[in-house]
């Protein structure tokens, strides 16, 4: 197979979507940045024009089979459980035998070990303010404002391996089988993310 030609599909993308991926994002500002004069009024932020909006949450417009690679970072926890299942679910449907996904989230795990580190008397309302659980009418314009859950390797293992991928691992920043790491691999992500990735067989 030449990786070339493969399908490539990074989902949530945000801002950085790079060239030759099919680059997914569910923010309404992707519309309102397309309108020059709601862009302006709105300080709509400067959507790529590759950028598709798409709610993953409704399924991927992809034939089964037919995906190389899958990339999704700080996305999966913005979704309830059941709805991060059922696009896995979609992922491990889309992808090739061989094909592989690769997921990026806030590390449950090092968020939690911080704050048993930490001797400030307010550490537990630093902890809490830094899982995002809370919603406001903020997350209409800007849905990635807040998190739905949170993960750390078990659970996270634990959701590919749901959805039908054999033996995910948790595997460090940029390492991967995945072509482009190091362009969609954001470094201002790393020192607060968890790695897992996964193929299917």
């Amino acid at each position: 197979m030449n990786d070339a030609n493969a399908t490539r599909v990074n989902i949530g993308c945000g801002l950085s979507g790079i060239p030759g991926w099919v680059n997914i994002d569910n923010s309404p500002t992707i519309v309102i940045s397309r309108i020059p004069l709601l862009r302006r009024w709105l300080k709509a932020p400067p959507w790529p024009r590759d950028v598709k909006r798409l709610d993953v949450r409704k399924g991927l417009p992809f034939s089964d089979g037919n995906v190389q690679y899958i990339y999704s970072s700080h996305t999966f926890e913005h979704f309830s459980y059941e709805d991060s299942l059922a696009l896995s679910k979609e992922c491990f449907r889309v992808l090739k035998p061989g094909g592989a996904i690769r997921i990026a989230v806030p590390d449950l795990g090092l968020i939690v070990k911080e704050y048993l580190s930490d001797p400030a008397p307010l550490a537990s309302h630093t902890f809490l303010s830094r899982l995002s659980l809370s919603h406001s009418l903020r997350d209409i314009l800007h849905p990635g404002s807040h998190h739905s859950q949170m993960f750390d390797s078990r659970s996270l293992i634990h959701l590919l391996g749901s959805a039908g991928f054999v033996a995910p691992e948790v595997k460090s920043y940029r390492q991967s089988v995945l072509p482009d790491i190091e362009q969609i691999e954001l470094e201002v992500r790393r020192g607060e993310s968890l790695y897992v990735e996964a193929k299917k067989q």
